[in-house]
Order: structure tokens, then C-alpha cells, then sequence
């Protein structure tokens, strides 16, 4: 940490060793010990956790307790929660990534609402019970009053607390069991994954969210390649989140492209998607036929009650094959998106132009967020080269995303909000601008 960067802080630094506290070192072998993980991994994980979380580039000209409050948190939350601390136990999966979904969300969300409601309720109590803490002036610094007494930071009071969040007239900070603050906000992104443990592999084929958080939450990722991955298996029991599997903060250094996972026999069919993500023997009901997308939204639509007490109606996942017959690749601008960019392709096949002629309802229009665009790469492929080259029209794709239903003028038509597209070399058009991996190739 620079000197600049450690005058922003907000626990002033005074001590200067090269080893660990003994009470920081008691804690790494207490979570080595539970994960099975080395000493040393343990320490490298919470390294990367304090920088992400807290701002600490040099834990050596950290203040003592600091450093042992920090081990706390850490792998506190690592025991009683599916959020990754670096050294913790995971289990390894094996399938391919199905996609990745548009919006990222704060997992400290929750956190936030919760406090705020408790606060509103009855200030003396969020803070005697731990809840929060309260930022006040003093002597031009923010000083946090907590249940354990006052914390007295670096930050001036010119700018707003670094932790904190307003709630009225007040800067609050959520504070952990051992009553330091953490960060307000903590943002991460669900990944689609098609697969499951090693053991329970083709037995057991099914689909995941995979929850990246930090710089992980941006993890470019490869469409329908065999992979293999370290996740944490589900621990809550809302049966809504069951099927979240957590990650450790380094995922993607551990994330593996290659098919040895797999016995020689299905070696073949799990490189080839085209053939294992259509049949029922290996997916069940999620691939779907272009033309039978109305039936299979009505059959697999679910409904839910929002946070605002409104009700509202959902799509199933699925996964359509069909041939490409118009795209945006340039994208257009949009409000609705992360990113401000939106993109489409189009499909159709023979059946549906059979069933509905030239008309609307002989093309389904699938829409590409800016995260799948920029995560995914879903108008390139890797072909025989294994380059990526760009596909063009009348190539055949493989589609994954959610099913709507849009009403207009009377009429239905499915369409799909796409979180991954595939294609390899034999079913695609390739460019002829060899390797043009920009959108511009399509103009």
C-alpha cells in the first residue's frame, strides 16, 4: 500500500514484522486443519482477501488486532456460509459452462435491507445488539460508535465514509461477529454450469448457478468445452439456493479446460455438445424444439412474488438448436443493460418455417445481454485451429437462456433472453476475414 493509499485508510498503520501475529497464525492452523488446505495456502488466500476486501496491499505495517479481526471475519464466514474464503474446502465438478446471466448482484444486499429495518426500528438496539455501527465526527476524522466501543479512523469527514451506507441523515457500517466493519457491498455474478461431481457425472447431469463474486464476477469463460472446477457445495436450506454453488477467490487459477476428467468411453459425446446437450439420455427437459417453445414455456413457467409484493411470471432454462438468420452483432444502445449494449440473432429451422411460412412466428429472436457478449464471445467459435473465428448467417448454433412469451397485437411468439451460444467448426459459416475476432466483420 502507498503512502498515499495508507493515509486513506481508515485503521491508521504502525507496525512493521515480517511474521505473523501468533493469534493470525492460530487461525490459519485452525481453518488448515478443518480444510485439509496447507498453512501456507490458507495465508495466500487471506492475502488476497484483505486486498480485495479491505485495501491492503502490505499486511506487514498492519496494526496487530487489525490483522487477527480480519482472520476472523474471514474464516467466521467461511465456516457458517457458501461465500469462498481462498483456503477453503471445495469439491471438484466437471460438465461445461451453459452461460453466464446479464446482471451482477450485491450479496450484501440482504445485509443492508436488514440493518437499515433494524435501525429504523430502534437505533440503540441495532447498535447494543452488533447489528451496526455509526459513524460521527470528531476533530475533522470519522469515529464508528460500536457495541465494543468507538473505532476511530483515518477518513476525513470532507468525503463520505469508505464502509458506510446512508440510511436518512446517518452513515451506518455493518459489522461483523467480531464487531469490525466490512464493506457494504459485495457484488458477484451467477454463471450457468451443466454438470455435477465427479462420481455423480452422467448418472446425474444438471444445472448449476455458479456464484463468482469480486474480480471473479468477470471471468471470461469458454461455451460447451469440457472443464473442470473447485466449488462449494450448497449449506443453506432455502430450497431457492440450493442449487448455488460457491467459489474460492482463486477459481480461476484453478479452473481446468480438458476432457481426462472423462472415462474414454464418453469422451466423444461430451466434446461434442450438438449431440449430448439434444438427447434426452444425457439432458433432461431442457433441450426444446423451436417449434415447441410456446408449449414448453406454458408447461415450465413459474411464478414468484417480488421484493416490491408484486407478483410475477418466469420462463424455464432451456437449450434450442437452430440455424442463425439475421444478427446485431454491433449491438445497440440500451438502458436496461449493465453494460449499455444489447445484442440478437435470430434462429429458425424447417419445421418452424413449415408451421408458420415467411411470417413473424417463422424466426425466434434471441437477445444477447453486454455480460454474455463480453464473457462468452457468443458469435465466435474455435475452430479446428482453435483460433476464434467469427460464424455467419445460416450457421447452426446451440442456444441457451430463458424462455418468454411476448403478447402483441393478439398474438404470441416466444422469444429468448440468451445467457450462451454455441457452435464449432462443421456447423458454422466461417468469416472470411480469418481470425476477425470484432464485431465490425459482420457489417
Amino acid at each position: 500500500m502507498s503512502e498515499e493509499e495508507n493515509e486513506k485508510h481508515p485503521f491508521k498503520k504502525e507496525r512493521k514484522t515480517e511474521e505473523w501475529p501468533e493469534e493470525v497464525t492460530l487461525r490459519f492452523k485452525m481453518q488448515a486443519e478443518r480444510t485439509g488446505e496447507s498453512i501456507d495456502k490458507v495465508a495466500e488466500a487471506f492475502i488476497k482477501h484483505i486486498s480485495d476486501n479491505w485495501g491492503c496491499d502490505d499486511w506487514k505495517v498492519e496494526d496487530e488486532d487489525v490483522l487477527v479481526d480480519w482472520a476472523e471475519m474471514m474464516f467466521v464466514e467461511d465456516r457458517v456460509s457458501n461465500i469462498s474464503g481462498g483456503g477453503g474446502e471445495t469439491t471438484t465438478f466437471v460438465g461445461h459452462w451453459l452461460g453466464v446471466e446479464d446482471k451482477t448482484n450485491d450479496r450484501n444486499g440482504w445485509n443492508v435491507r436488514n440493518a437499515t429495518s433494524k435501525w429504523n426500528d430502534n437505533s440503540n438496539e441495532a447498535i447494543s445488539d452488533g447489528v451496526v455501527g455509526h459513524y460521527y465526527k470528531e476533530e475533522g476524522l470519522w469515529v464508528i460508535n460500536t457495541a465494543n466501543g468507538a473505532i476511530v479512523t483515518n477518513e476525513t469527514t470532507d468525503e463520505a465514509p469508505s464502509l458506510g451506507f446512508k440510511v436518512g441523515d446517518d452513515w451506518l457500517c455493518l459489522l461483523s461477529r467480531a464487531g469490525r466493519p466490512y464493506p457494504s457491498e459485495r457484488l458477484g455474478r451467477y454463471y450457468r454450469f451443466l454438470g455435477n461431481e465427479k462420481s455423480a457425472y452422467i448418472n446425474d447431469i444438471r444445472q448449476w448457478r455458479v456464484d463468482l463474486t469480486g474480480e471473479n464476477r468477470n471471468l471470461e469463460i469458454e461455451i460447451g468445452v469440457p472443464v473442470q472446477i473447485q466449488v462449494r457445495l450448497p449449506t443453506t436450506q432455502n430450497e431457492a439456493f440450493q442449487d448455488v454453488l460457491g467459489t474460492n477467490y482463486d477459481f480461476d487459477s484453478k479452473m481446468q479446460y480438458t476432457d481426462e476428467w472423462a472415462p474414454e468411453a464418453i469422451r466423444a459425446i461430451i466434446n461434442n455438445p450438438f449431440k449430448m446437450w439434444t438427447s434426452s439420455e444425457y439432458i433432461d427437459d431442457m433441450a426444446a424444439r423451436l417449434t415447441d417453445l410456446e408449449e414448453v414455456y406454458h408447461e415450465g413457467k413459474r411464478t414468484f412474488t417480488g421484493r416490491d409484493g408484486n407478483d410475477g411470471t418466469v420462463g424455464p432454462d432451456v437449450i434450442v438448436r437452430g440455424t442463425v438468420t439475421r444478427m446485431s452483432t454491433e449491438g445497440r444502445e440500451s438502458e436496461w443493460d449493465e453494460t449499455g449494449r444489447s445484442y440478437s440473432l435470430n434462429l429458425t429451422s424447417m419445421l418452424l418455417r413449415n408451421e408458420h411460412g415467411s411470417g413473424k412466428k417463422s424466426e425466434v429472436p434471441c437477445w444477447i445481454s453486454g455480460a454474455c457478449n463480453e464473457l462468452s464471445h457468443p458469435f465466435q467459435f474455435r475452430d479446428v485451429d482453435d483460433e476464434l473465428w467469427g460464424y455467419g448467417q445460416n450457421s447452426q448454433v446451440l442456444v441457451f437462456g430463458r424462455l418468454r412469451l411476448k403478447l402483441q397485437d393478439g398474438e404470441s411468439q416466444p422469444q429468448m433472453s440468451v445467457m450462451g451460444v454455441y457452435t464449432r467448426a462443421g456447423k458454422a459459416y466461417r468469416q472470411v476475414s480469418g481470425g476477425d475476432t470484432g464485431s465490425n466483420q459482420f457489417d
